[in-house]
């Protein structure tokens, strides 16, 4: 949460058309290792201790209320309609009359909706200059190499902010200023509601534009203040694939850094593994070349992880795991379980202590006990595995009827095997100890310590082969 004095909410401009994604789905719902644009920044949002966040939307709106409604952000929040689009200041404008009906009062950042590397600390070193400094506004700003067609910071010679001049608007020493705009601010509100009242669209554009505020501040109707984002790429806003593509290699190798310097994990080869911020990984693991690993996964010491794993989703793997040439998601893995190679692990499945799953083996909402090897070339669906128990190669649980489109499931006791090449028609029961023949389609429960057989009785044909080779001949000659 942050230390703020005073009611902290955020405003996400986030209307934007972006039309050099040249794609269908709105621009801020592009994934950055795993997650939304707008989702990170959200998360940054929250981060930053907002109690509501206003989503000012325009093109794409109902794809993006879709996605928060399928998965909604942990900051409360709220959308408002912005068509047509009339600049930034116009988009804030969207929002004052939500604002003054509830009565707010306190501090209020805006941020772009499309700078998915944003750091909650960041915007929390923003508000606290900002109130330490009893400012009107305070500007995030960075400083790049090369400024390209971003706004200029124009500082005073007692160093205070005074303007923010547009690149097309800079004379050729503002041009060579390196420190720019984020585009990122935090307002003293209501207050600076007078001066978004003020604002003109006598421009080439016809738009409304926030940094004007900049200049109505400076010309004396209150403090303006500024802080300098450390890293130039947390507030870089994406326009492109390029850029987002840019932008996701910036987040890896800060993930990478963290993790090899902090955490004390093992990456040999730190330009070919993909890991998102939100993954933890416990000392003395290694990842090698080739891994893929997004989403809140949480992964022991001592693992062993690739090369060519791809971890998506809520995993939760325990100390001493090894995964090669695999794909685990959503699941849990207890302690020493070894997956792969060629394995997937799919969605809901609870493997405890030791676990083998072996090469070509495909696992789906399933529990399996402690010490159970599914070794070879098996689907198992749908079912409950108890300790001990050994799954033979081609093993199959067929847990859906196609025509009720139902799904049932399959219990194996401990200490139960089943033979190669057998099917389990789920709902049916293995009891403890029992064995399945090789073979075999069992479609009752089989008792404990029974063995179940079911299959063709085997019919020999003597000299069967001789035969057919000299009618062969015969019938060429």
């Amino acid at each position: 949460m942050t230390n703020s004095k005073h009611p902290l909410r955020a405003v996400v401009l986030a209307a934007g058309q972006g039309t050099r994604m040249k794609s269908g789905m709105a621009k801020v719902l592009h994934r950055v290792l795993g997650k939304t644009i707008l989702d990170r920044v959200l998360d940054a949002v929250h981060g930053a201790g907002v109690e509501k966040a206003h989503l000012v939307l325009g093109h794409g709106k109902d794809q993006i209320e879709a996605h928060l409604q399928s998965s909604p952000p942990e900051v409360s929040y709220e959308t408002h309609l912005q068509e047509p689009q009339l600049g930034t200041g116009h988009a804030l404008m969207q929002v004052v009359d939500s604002l003054s009906g509830s009565g707010f009062t306190g501090n209020l950042i805006v941020t772009v909706g499309d700078a998915p590397l944003l750091r909650a600390e960041t915007l929390k070193a923003l508000v606290k200059t900002h109130e330490e400094e009893d400012a009107l506004i305070t500007v995030l700003s960075t400083i790049v190499d090369d400024p390209k067609s971003y706004g200029r910071v124009v500082r005073s010679e007692d160093g205070k902010v005074k303007a923010i001049v547009e690149a097309k608007d800079a004379t050729e020493a503002e041009k060579r200023i390196c420190e720019v705009n984020s585009a990122i601010y935090c307002f003293k509100w209501p207050e600076a509601e007078a001066g978004l009242r003020q604002l003109k669209n006598d421009n080439v554009q016809k738009e409304y534009y926030l940094t004007d505020l900049i200049g109505w501040a400076a010309a004396g109707a209150g403090n303006l203040s500024c802080v300098v984002a450390e890293h130039w790429w947390e507030v870089a806003g994406i326009n492109s694939r390029l850029e987002l593509a840019e932008v996701t290699r910036h987040l890896r190798d800060h993930t990478v850094r963290k993790l090899a310097l902090e955490a004390g994990v093992t990456i040999v080869d730190p330009e070919s593994v993909w890991i998102a911020p939100e993954a933890e990984i416990g000392r003395d693991s290694v990842i090698y070349p080739g891994c893929e690993i997004t989403g809140p996964v949480k992964i022991g010491s001592e693992c062993q992880i690739g090369p060519g794993v791809t971890i998506r989703g809520k995993v939760e793997m325990g100390d001493r795991c090894t995964v090669l040439h695999s794909v685990v998601l959503d699941s849990i893995l207890g302690d020493d379980c070894r997956v792969g190679p060629f394995a997937h692990v799919r969605e809901g499945n609870n493997l405890a202590e030791a676990v083998r799953v072996g090469n070509f083996v495909e696992l789906k909402k399933t529990t399996v006990g402690q010490k159970t090897n599914v070794s070879h070339l098996s689907y198992v669906g749908d079912a409950v595995l108890g300790s001990g128990a050994n799954i033979g190669a081609g093993t199959i649980t067929a847990n859906y009827d196609h025509i009720t489109k139902r799904k049932c499931n399959t219990t194996i006791g401990d200490g139960a095997s089943t033979g190669s090449n057998s099917v389990l028609v789920a709902p049916v029961t293995v009891g403890d100890g029992a064995v399945v023949g090789a073979g075999s389609v069992i479609t009752k429960d089989v008792p404990a310590g029974a063995l179940a057989v079911s299959r063709a009785k085997q019919v020999q044909k003597e000299g069967w082969a001789d035969k057919r080779k000299s009618e062969s001949a015969t019938s060429i000659s």
